[in-house]
């Protein structure tokens, strides 16, 4: 039988999802772009349509709720408090890959520490194990205790593997990260992560990603994508929602005229003093998910090269004024440099949840228009606006806030939160 790990198939072969008893049909799975024609197809696809949307949507929100600081300490709250949450379940999985990560590499991370064959060597065993385990990872993650599991997750554990990197090339790109928000938007489609969790998805989920994925290319010295050395494609060759989303968040810190709230002219107020500045990106790190990837592109690059050499778009930042001209730019490049690009979407498998099949949505359709409706629950219990809020009110008290059963979202639509039995789940 093929596994979920052959999405390299012709689109001939059906892929047979286990089910007890029977095999459900569902889209064919595998790679669909093959030529450059292909992307006519793509660019008229639900997959494509979909990853933009939750781009711009993610985009929006971090600007809403930029304050990393804020966001961690709702979520240990709500982990002192016991409550049940779908990031805790997202981060034990971060986790796990990491720990994956440190155990296949027996040396200490960095390019000097591991010759290039031994290197690739153990980042084809960190790769194998995310193959072997990555589905009883997730399986033990998400559904022990509920006695049930969606047809439609038979992707997930491809699409966690394809996040950290190709082992036959040893590269990573932006079609990897592409991978990690397929991922994410998958999770959203099954109700895994929902309308309350969404403040957490850049500052807590993807700072996360991102410090794994740091750790990956370092320790296996995995080399940027082909097209992008030198930073002339897809700004660090590495990296582009994290520069995408961290001038987001950046943008929703200070005000039009760079300031911050206390009316200070910081070191991360504007490109021209951020960019350059790898000290500031350092001591920033931990606050700004646009700093973390700066630093990542200052570490990487040799001693005494300067910036406008190893990353010439990311210099070319430092010729804007303020972050939502960066973010701006950033949004239209993505598009260009990365959806649009066929060395990248030809390196993507579609299924049930990421369709290749013509999108027939309106334009300007919003995030949670393509996320299906949960099943009504008696015990479902959500979240409204105000209890959200709540979470980013430095005097707000843990009895705020407002529950009510099978409640409605602003757009109509209804959120679902299963209570699930804690035995064999991975609490991070």
């Amino acid at each position: 039988m093929q596994t979920y790990a052959d999405f390299d198939a012709d689109d001939t072969d059906r892929f047979p999802v286990p089910v007890i008893g029977a095999s459900l049909p569902v889209e064919i799975v595998g790679r669909r772009v093959h030529q450059p024609r292909d992307m006519f197809d793509w660019e008229r696809s639900e997959a494509r349509a979909d990853v933009l949307v939750f781009v711009h949507h993610m985009n929006d929100v971090v600007k809403r709720y930029p304050s990393a600081a804020a966001a961690r300490r709702r979520w240990r709250r709500r982990q002192q408090r016991g409550r049940d949450c779908n990031v805790d379940k997202v981060m034990a999985v971060l986790r796990v890959v990491g720990e994956w990560a440190e155990k296949r590499c027996s040396e200490p991370a960095g390019h000097d520490h591991l010759p290039m064959m031994s290197a690739a060597e153990h980042f084809g065993h960190f790769h194998g194990q995310l193959r072997a385990e990555g589905r009883a990872l997730l399986d033990r993650t998400y559904d022990s205790g509920c006695g049930r599991a969606d047809y439609r997750s038979v992707m997930l554990p491809a699409y966690l593997e394809r996040s950290f990197g190709d082992p036959v090339t040893m590269t990573y790109g932006p079609a990897h990260e592409l991978s990690f928000c397929v991922f994410l938007v998958a999770l959203f489609k099954l109700h895994r992560l929902t309308w309350a969790d969404e403040p957490f998805i850049v500052t807590v989920i993807f700072d996360r990603y991102l410090d794994v994925v740091d750790y990956v290319i370092r320790s296996y010295r995995l080399c940027p994508s082909a097209g992008s050395e030198r930073g002339n494609w897809c700004l660090s060759g590495y990296q582009f929602v994290g520069f995408l989303w961290g001038s987001a968040q950046l943008a929703g810190t200070y005000g039009d005229d760079g300031s911050g709230s206390d009316g200070r002219l910081p070191t991360m107020s504007s490109p021209a003093a951020a960019v350059p500045d790898a000290d500031a990106c350092r001591r920033h790190r931990d606050e700004y998910v646009f700093a973390k990837c700066m630093d990542a592109a200052h570490r990487r690059a040799k001693t005494g090269v300067p910036l406008w050499f190893h990353s010439y778009q990311l210099w070319n930042l430092t010729a804007l004024p303020r972050w939502d001209r960066v973010n701006g730019c950033l949004m239209a490049a993505y598009q260009c440099d990365v959806l649009d690009r066929f060395e990248v979407v030809r390196q993507l498998a579609f299924c049930e949840l990421f369709k290749f099949a013509q999108n027939v949505r309106p334009p300007g359709t919003s995030f949670y228009d393509i996320i299906p409706a949960a099943p009504a629950s008696e015990t479902a219990v959500v979240r409204t606006t105000a209890n959200v809020s709540a979470d980013y009110d430095d005097d707000a008290t843990d009895d705020e806030g407002r529950t009510a059963e099978c409640g409605e979202w602003e757009d109509g639509e209804t959120e679902d939160f299963e209570i699930v039995a804690n035995e064999g789940l991975i609490i991070y």
